[in-house]
């Protein structure tokens, strides 16, 4: 039988999306913050997950920029990274700089949602 929680995860992700708000899933029983790509605590398979408020800062673990535009929504060049927030969890997003600022593994990023209502990470140089 399919466990209700699978389904429910990206629905809530999306629903704290849509309210600009990002979130992490977290253990109801030892309080353990999951990766995005985990729906179930390994320690407790049978908990309830709580949603967190994240911190919204985090650190480039790696990125790459796009020099050709692949749809309109990400006119080129843009740059899409792994960050990893604060809290321990990695994600894929894109990166906004100001110009003239060279991005490197390590910099310090800020959540952010852009015009269109995409999450995003601005480097806080």
């Amino acid at each position: 039988m399919l466990d209700h929680r699978h389904s429910a995860f990206l629905d809530t992700f999306l629903t704290y999306h849509e309210k600009r708000e990002l979130r992490l899933a977290r253990c109801g029983t030892c309080h353990e913050i999951l990766p995005y790509s985990q729906r179930l605590c390994q320690a407790h398979p049978t908990s309830e997950l709580e949603w967190v408020k994240a911190s919204g800062r985090a650190r480039l673990h790696a990125f790459t920029e796009y020099r050709i535009s692949y749809s309109p929504a990400h006119p080129a060049p843009y740059v899409v990274a792994m960050v990893e927030l604060e809290e321990g969890p990695r994600l894929v997003s894109t990166i906004v700089s100001e110009s003239g600022h060279e991005l490197q593994a390590g910099a310090e990023l800020k959540a952010d949602f852009d015009d269109d209502d995409r999450l995003i990470f601005v480097h806080t140089c």
